[in-house]
């Protein structure tokens, strides 16, 4: 990503390719400090409700290379074989939505790709200084 690096032009203009142009423009001084990827399932009401749930898998990271064409690639956020599933409504939860989730003992908590990408690239680095503090004395 050398053209958000160095100021330069998104490549491609789309929704997200103006978002990133608005919060660049917005935070003077930001740059990329990690890369994001998953691959996304998204399911939606077609009664033109607000009522949505996305399935995320393949959720990566990496500290470097932040390129969009580049291949996919980084160290997983979860176990193999896990999904992130994300309901998503402005109003309250569908009915039989709410009876699937408590039959099968699912519950709401809080989660952040981020936040876990943080999390990993600090324990990872901790981990590392300390092999270095170790090696050396």
């Amino acid at each position: 990503m050398n053209s958000f690096r160095y100021g330069l032009p998104l490549p491609v203009r789309s929704q997200i390719a103006d978002e990133i142009e608005y919060f660049r423009s917005y935070y003077e001084n930001l740059h990329p400090t990690v890369f994001l990827s998953y691959e996304r399932e998204a399911f939606y009401a077609l009664d033109g409700g607000d009522f949505r749930v996305t399935f995320d898998e393949n959720i990566l990271y990496r500290k470097y290379d932040f390129s969009l064409a580049g291949k996919v690639y980084g160290t997983p956020l979860l176990k193999k074989g896990e999904t992130l599933m994300e309901i998503k409504t402005a109003g309250g939860l569908p009915l039989w939505m709410s009876h699937e989730l408590n039959r099968l003992r699912v519950y709401r908590t809080s989660f952040s790709k981020y936040g876990l990408a943080y999390q990993h690239m600090m324990t990872n680095t901790s981990m590392e200084n300390s092999r270095r503090i170790l090696h050396v004395c």
